[in-house]
């Protein structure tokens, strides 16, 4: 399909008049002439060689004189671009209160192709443009059947459709697969912009889409993201050592191969606009071939990033060149995986070449960083998904947002009647500004300051508790559809600090890309400031400050790490100056008792050993020093998301158990004045009054 060069320029054109059913009567429409043309045009899609399609298009006029030519002449309608698009029929007067009818035709086209003009007319209303469009796909391309897909918490996270595509990697000459599967991926909330980005993923060795797509959870990764962009996964050699991805091994092909997924989007009503944008190239362990052969100076599409995740087996020169030349790679490497020598050497060789490589994984490096190539601790299959490695790379790209920039919320604070929030967000072409919104209580959120597209902070009046959140105000986003951060409790001149460790978004109970579990407990515990763990392991926020850290880590698990070794050092650093903490989650044994630095840690930090992945109850009530709290459920109907799997915790060390689950086993224990760990998160108390009271029974045992 023959590759557009340019893309048109809009004007966007009032919406339709309303009808009032019979109802009650309507307001009059616009004094004078007024006319209402679509934005885009887009013709019913075609199979190349079948014919000509055409379309009517209703024309409204809601005001209170008819539209016409100028001086009362007949409207002339004009369309300039593809000349197989035509005007069949056109209004020469559009009355008053009412509507007309165009109709556009398209001739078709022998070959697969995107047919593109713009629809012009001048009246007296004012001139009018819009876009016109026509596909024309290949006759073998069956239609795309997009299903819902379901991600964390039930959410519904986007719509899947596996199509067979002609210009699959196969069939092709030479090789022996003919498998032509091609899974699409578009996520909820995706917007149409001036063009489409796509991520295309090239799998590994020995799998199927079938198999490698739900096991690395590509479509939640991409989702939990937050960019605008749609997943593209070919099938490559079917269950077979290979990389070789046929077709799509040569950039032309893929130029055709990303033509042809605009067409099913196009097709399947999914998009409207048929025109590729930038490109996302991912490939996990034997898909780095496939994107080496993509990175051509001369390839017809732009790409914009390049992802490896222990996949970096050979053409180190290739990858190296394509940063050199401005491009971004990200690159990850475990210890079995055998990229391990690789990655260092282009390390070396990059910096040699005047590209400063960051080898850690934060959120700062994945931002501004050309090149980041880091080892993780993961296994090699799980190198995609460690600390939703897929995810984070995809989400800290230069791609737009679907619903503005999924941004991070890093500190809340307050002091003499001023609090400061701080923040860090990705780049977003689209991002005009920031909103800085508070709540009192639960009541409804308003706006307390404003902030430019480019800062990092924003301080407002405070005069009491508030929950805080930031809101991205994004060019092409409705103002209340717009992706907020997770909310945040703070009081001024709080002695609590509240750490939100909680990000498990792709497989875990909690389904959505921003919470309030923070602020929750926040609120539960009095005068708070609240800062994100990344602020403390990665910007050095000083913990020293507060008498008591509560650091909540959800069900963040063994892929999402509840206390990696960097945030075990900072509390207990914390802990030898004499702080106090509360340590809450459902997989902190689970994943920390089985490891002995993990095991050896809890011991030391609240004298607690780990008994069970499940206590099988979702009922607790006060033992020992606690004793006198009330019996409470969690997560209930009433909770922010359900608790499958609540930790059991004996004692050893002088540690004790405070809180016991119904089933008898240990839900909190801890060392008195020291601190405590919880078996479950404390956000998911059903009850706030509940959720009140073992707080603060909690806080009154690690710091009395």
């Amino acid at each position: 399909m023959p590759r557009l060069t340019a893309i048109v320029t809009l004007a966007i054109i009032a919406t339709g008049c309303g009808d009032d059913g019979g109802a009650a009567p309507i307001d009059a429409g616009p004094e004078g002439p007024a006319l209402e043309v679509p934005e885009i045009i887009a013709l019913p899609y075609v199979a190349a060689g079948t014919g000509a399609t055409s379309l009517d298009v209703t024309i409204r006029n809601p005001g209170t004189e008819d539209a016409a030519g100028a001086g009362g002449a007949d409207l002339v309608w004009q369309l300039a671009g593809d000349p197989d698009l035509t005007i069949v029929a056109a209004p020469t007067v559009v009355p008053a209160g009412g509507q007309a009818t165009l109709t556009v035709r398209w001739a078709g086209a022998a070959a697969p192709e995107v047919a593109a003009a713009t629809l012009s007319v001048d009246s007296n209303a004012g001139a009018r443009t819009a876009e016109v469009w026509g596909v024309a796909g290949n006759p073998a391309l069956p239609p795309a059947t997009f299903e819902p897909v379901t991600g964390a918490g039930g959410t519904v996270i986007g719509a899947s459709a596996v199509v067979v595509m002609p210009t699959a990697p196969f069939p092709a000459p030479g090789r022996p697969w003919a498998d032509a599967r091609v899974h699409v991926f578009v996520p909820a909330a995706y917007r149409q912009r001036d063009a489409h980005d796509l991520i295309v993923h090239f799998h590994g060795h020995s799998t199927t889409i079938d198999a490698t797509v739900p096991a690395h959870r590509y479509r939640e990764q991409v989702w939990a993201s937050g960019v605008d962009a749609v997943l593209v996964v070919p099938q490559g050699p079917v269950n077979t050592a290979s990389g070789d991805f046929g077709k799509l091994a040569d950039p032309d092909g893929t130029a055709a191969f990303l033509d042809e997924v605009i067409a099913v989007l196009y097709r399947a009503g999914v998009i409207t606009r048929p025109v590729v944008g930038e490109v996302v190239l991912t490939s996990h362990s034997g898909g780095y071939a496939a994107v080496a052969a993509n990175l051509a100076a001369a390839a017809p599409f732009a790409v914009r990033q390049v992802d490896l995740f222990d996949s970096l087996y050979g053409y180190l020169a290739t990858y190296r060149d394509f940063v050199v030349g401005g491009g971004r790679l990200r690159s990850n490497y475990t210890a079995g995986g055998g990229t391990d020598a690789n990655n260092m050497t282009l390390t070396t060789t990059l910096t040699g070449a005047g590209v400063a490589v960051a080898t850690t994984l934060t959120h700062a490096t994945l931002r501004d960083a050309a090149a980041v190539i880091y080892f993780t601790a993961a296994t090699h299959a799980g190198s995609t998904r460690d600390d939703g490695a897929y995810a984070e790379m995809l989400r800290w790209s230069r791609l737009p947002g679907r619903r503005g920039p999924r941004a991070e919320l890093r500190t809340v604070t307050a002091a003499a009647g001023t609090a400061t929030a701080t923040w860090r967000s990705p780049p977003d072409p689209d991002l005009t500004g920031w909103r800085i919104e508070t709540a009192t209580g639960d009541g409804p959120w308003t706006a307390a300051a404003a902030a430019s597209a480019t800062a990092i902070s924003a301080s407002f009046a405070l005069a009491g508790a508030a929950r805080v959140r930031l809101v991205p105000i994004a060019a092409g986003v409705l103002d209340g559809e717009a992706q907020p951060t997770d909310a945040y409790a703070v009081a001024p001149d709080a002695a609590i600090l509240v750490v939100d460790g909680f990000d498990r978004v792709i497989d875990g109970s909690w389904g959505g890309l921003a919470h309030e579990v923070a602020a929750r407990v926040g609120q539960a515990a009095g005068a708070v400031h609240t800062v994100s763990n990344e602020a403390v392991i990665e910007d050095g926020f000083a913990l020293a400050p507060y008498r008591v850290v509560i650091w909540l880590v959800g069900d963040e698990s063994t892929d999402d790490h509840t206390f990696t070794a960097a945030e075990r050092a900072a509390l207990d650093a914390y802990l030898a100056g004499g702080g106090h903490v509360i340590l809450s989650g459902s997989e902190i044994g689970f994943e920390l008792g089985p490891t002995t630095a993990g095991a050896s840690w809890l011991a030391a930090v609240a004298g607690a050993v780990h008994a069970a992945d499940d206590a099988g109850t979702d009922r607790a009530s006060g033992s020992g020093p606690l004793a006198a709290v009330p019996g409470f459920g969690f997560g209930g109907s009433a909770a922010p998301y359900p608790e499958e799997f609540p930790d059991t915790f004996s004692t050893t060390a002088g540690g004790v158990v405070v809180l016991r689950y119904a089933t008898g086993g240990g839900a909190a224990v801890g060392l008195v004045g020291r601190a405590v760990v919880v078996g479950f998160p404390l956000d998911v108390i059903d009850s706030p009054s509940d959720l009140a009271t073992v707080t603060t029974a909690l806080l009154a045992f690690v710091d009395p």
